[in-house]
């Protein structure tokens, strides 16, 4: 069994994959890659066993992999290590001769700026990547560097392999920082304090060791670089762990977000990131009770705070409430809601840190305040741009981690798989799901012009629409299914009814790409990375929900794209009293060409 662990590895995969084409069964793990690799994958090597699971670290990653091996013999090769002709040849006769050994350590040759780095210290390492997994497991007590315990003999091959572990300068600077963090969140559990020595000797040691002692000065300006970044990722590792020991130790932490479901998912951006700065935190998220599927295994939230829907109903049971959470001691509370329920949450709340959003009739209630946005500074539109301002506050200069995701489980996985095969859709190459109502009617593109666009989608070969709807809308669903021709009827699929939001991921994670009204299904297709084309209400903001629009697996249109003058200067929300009149102008001669462009990309 071939194995590996991945994240974010489009520019290696292929090669990695077909690298490994001499084993019986390759298996790959991926941490919830934000790039095309889980998508290269699924298209391109459907062979391969393809599973994800949240990244804690090094050594749980490697044996939650190993456990998913059918085979006893393992190669466990990183995706950026190639094994050459030789080295393939090798391996296999050792194997096929029943070896006493039970593991076999390779010598690597480091590539750097596309050349091998010579009578350099990199090179001596040996790293252990065959072996019985009967007989080997990963230790648990290193977050970075883990080490294989070997119960048997083992040896050392004969035949290198080649690691292009990093692409050029800055690859190898973000690698060996995100290293250092590992590291630091190491030595914390360690109880160690960072100290001048460690700022100052150990640094300059680390570059003088690797350019010096190690010869890197042979490969002239690339050891020069590589020296240098050596040594600054000692010291980042104690800046890392002087942060860490600069926060609260344990910080209780409220993120409250009681809206829909796009924004609860949004808003999961701000406990991700909470969690990465301070890692011993306890982080609670308040929302609506019908939203909690799409935090579920989010392994950032520590416990729900569930707003019941009687405290809107009843002031005594939602004074109650208010009592209750004055009991309870926050460290900080980050209000990414900002209402009238949530500044009365914070208002009884006693916490040293407040943050929300600015508004002036409010600020008085918070510690810190921001004045949201009116661009969007990342390809993750406005409202998360904003989101991920208010935990600015607490780090200015950290790099946030943009994209929300919704964690699912192999099981999930696989019980939507089998759903597909029992409606008898296995070996449909185009299956679309189609999100053809909106929340409500202003936010609903017109039945008679989703049936025209439906009637296109259905004119791709092999393609089959499962409509996607909650059972309250089934009359204005067979609207639209009547409204289509007779050949579009017969690709449509409406008996296919998830009986929660997790049931519909699980079929939704199997689809070619989400086709339809903006709203919380498009997100929640975005954060298991299914492409969407998505069309937007009349009076929605597009800047604020077109997140990650890349212009192929990701696309949006919006009425005030074609015909802007209907708008004049006033933006889109202001005319939500307008909207059904604005669909009318909204033709679907309008999208056609970039959904029919958009069909043809994918």
């Amino acid at each position: 069994s071939a194995l590996a662990i991945i994240y974010n590895e489009e520019h290696n995969i292929r090669e990695y994959l077909n690298n490994m084409a001499f084993a019986d069964e390759i298996v790959v793990v991926d941490s919830f890659s934000t790039d095309n690799t889980p998508k290269i994958i699924k298209e391109e090597f459907p062979h391969v066993r393809f599973y994800q699971r949240v990244f804690d670290d090094f050594s749980s990653q490697r044996n939650y992999t190993i456990d998913l091996a059918e085979n006893d013999w393992v190669v466990f090769f990183d995706a950026d290590e190639r094994v050459t002709d030789e080295g393939i040849a090798e391996i296999v006769a050792t194997l096929n001769a029943n070896p006493d050994e039970v593991a076999f350590w390779v010598k690597r040759i480091f590539y750097y700026k596309g050349r091998p780095l010579v009578n350099n210290t990199f090179n001596e390492d040996r790293t252990a990547r065959i072996f019985r997994r009967g007989k080997c497991r990963y230790t648990t007590d290193k977050l970075v560097h883990e080490m294989l315990e070997i119960n048997g003999k083992s040896s050392v091959l004969e035949h290198p392999i080649k690691h292009f572990s990093f692409k050029d300068k800055e690859d190898f600077l973000q690698k060996r920082l995100q290293y250092s963090l590992l590291k630091a969140k190491e030595l914390y559990k360690k109880g160690e304090k960072p100290n001048l020595f460690h700022y100052t000797v150990r640094p300059g040691f680390r570059f003088f060791k690797y350019y010096i002692l190690g010869l890197g000065f042979l490969n002239g300006s690339r050891g020069f670089e590589i020296a240098r970044i050596l040594g600054y990722h000692v010291y980042m590792r104690y800046v890392y762990l002087q942060e860490m020991y600069n926060q609260v130790p344990n910080p209780r932490i409220l993120v409250i977000q009681q809206k829909m479901i796009g924004d609860v998912l949004a808003s999961t951006v701000i406990c991700n990131n909470l969690k990465t700065m301070y890692p011993q935190s306890t982080i609670e998220y308040s929302i609506y009770p019908f939203t909690q599927p799409v935090t579920e295994n989010n392994p950032n939230i520590d416990a729900l705070l569930l707003f019941n829907p009687k405290f809107r109903d009843s002031r005594i049971a939602f004074f109650k409430f208010l009592r209750q959470m004055r009991k309870t001691r926050y460290d900080i509370i980050v209000d990414a809601y900002g209402k009238v329920e949530s500044n009365l949450i914070v208002s009884f709340c006693r916490a040293p840190r407040k943050i929300s959003f600015y508004k002036p009739y409010t600020s008085y209630i918070y510690t810190d305040t921001i004045k949201e946005l009116k661009e969007p500074l990342t390809n993750a539109g406005l409202a998360i741009d904003n989101r991920l301002e208010l935990i600015k506050m607490l780090q200015p200069d950290m790099v946030p981690d943009n994209k929300p995701r919704i964690y699912m489980t192999a099981q999930e996985i696989e019980a939507g798989k089998k759903v597909i095969e029992d409606k008898g859709l296995a070996q449909v190459k185009n299956l679309y799901m189609i999100s053809v109502l909106g929340s409500g009617h202003n936010k609903t593109y017109p039945a008679a012009y989703m049936a025209q666009l439906l009637d296109v989608i259905a004119q791709k070969p092999d393609t089959c629409m499962i409509f996607n709807y909650v059972p309250l809308q089934a009359p204005d669903a067979q609207e639209i299914y009547n409204l289509c021709q007779p050949e579009t009827q017969q690709k449509i699929r409406m008996d296919i009814m998830p009986g929660s939001i997790r049931d519909f991921l699980s079929i939704l994670y199997h689809c070619k790409a989400l086709i339809g009204n903006e709203g919380g299904a498009i997100n929640m297709a975005k954060a298991i990375d299914v492409p969407a084309f998505t069309i937007f209400s009349t009076w929605i903001n597009k800047e604020a929900w077109n997140s990650f629009e890349n212009g192929t697996t990701y696309v949006s249109v919006h009425l005030q794209d074609f015909k802007p003058q209907l708008y004049g200067k006033n933006p889109p929300k202001e005319m939500k009293d307008k909207a059904l009149q604005l669909y009318k102008h909204f033709t679907p001669n309008l999208i056609l060409p970039q959904l029919e462009e958009y069909l043809k990309n994918n």
